[in-house]
């Protein structure tokens, strides 16, 4: 299908999502959201700070942009690259388009080193990311087909077997608003069906998230 290889790199998470693991007394808190701008994601960053207002670290890393182009990470105070660069990395070994993780630490009393952060802020997101529900873009294409009520039988029941109905309007004549997979021939399958009379009117392709 055009397009799947595409959508394949844009795979995303579906809604927030987060889980907890405890290393050596430390409880790690690691949320996970899509975002799709800098701005959401930073958002989604001050809100998670002031709901764990009181927790020792709130490390973050986000990667957004239809080529993840924008990428940041943040140690919050943890030594440097203990805890937001191997975040990023988490996600981008992920294959994760527009997400944003913040892990929240309590610190338990024993530190754990510096290979310890490390293992501990990536794994945090891998594990998150990886039991986040995931979906992929796929392209749909909309289309308009307008034809008299004796070809409702054929044409009409066509579209109610072969494509997605989204909206039929009847009037002096039948309106039917569907959508099909992007390459889906509408132009030559109604063509035939009705002998070369009605000609369908694409309208835009657009997408819709599948679950993978």
């Amino acid at each position: 299908m055009h397009g799947y290889n595409e959508c394949v790199r844009a795979m995303q998470i579906k809604e927030e999502h987060r889980e907890t693991i405890v290393i050596q007394k430390s409880r790690f808190i690691a949320c996970v959201k899509p975002c799709h701008s800098e701005e959401e994601a930073r958002a989604y960053i001050d809100a998670i700070r002031n709901e764990f207002s009181d927790a020792s670290h709130v490390c973050t890393a986000f990667v957004v942009g239809p080529n993840n182009e924008i990428q940041r990470s943040n140690d919050n105070k943890e030594p440097s690259g203990t805890a937001g660069v191997p975040m990023l990395e988490s996600i981008k070994n992920a294959n994760i388009q527009n997400v944003c993780a913040c892990v929240v630490r309590y610190f338990g009393g024993i530190k754990l080193g510096a290979g310890g952060l490390i293992r501990a802020y990536a794994g945090a997101v891998t594990s998150a990311l990886q039991n986040a529900t995931k979906v992929i873009k796929k392209p749909v294409s909309y289309w308009k087909v307008v034809f008299p009520y004796e070809e409702a039988g054929t044409i009409e029941q066509w579209i109610r077997k072969h494509y997605e109905l989204k909206e039929i309007q009847y009037e002096e004549t039948i309106t039917c608003y569907f959508e099909c997979e992007e390459k889906e021939p509408v132009l030559e399958k109604i063509g035939s069906l009705s002998k070369g009379s009605i000609t369908p009117e694409f309208i835009e392709t657009h997408y819709v998230d599948v679950i993978v």
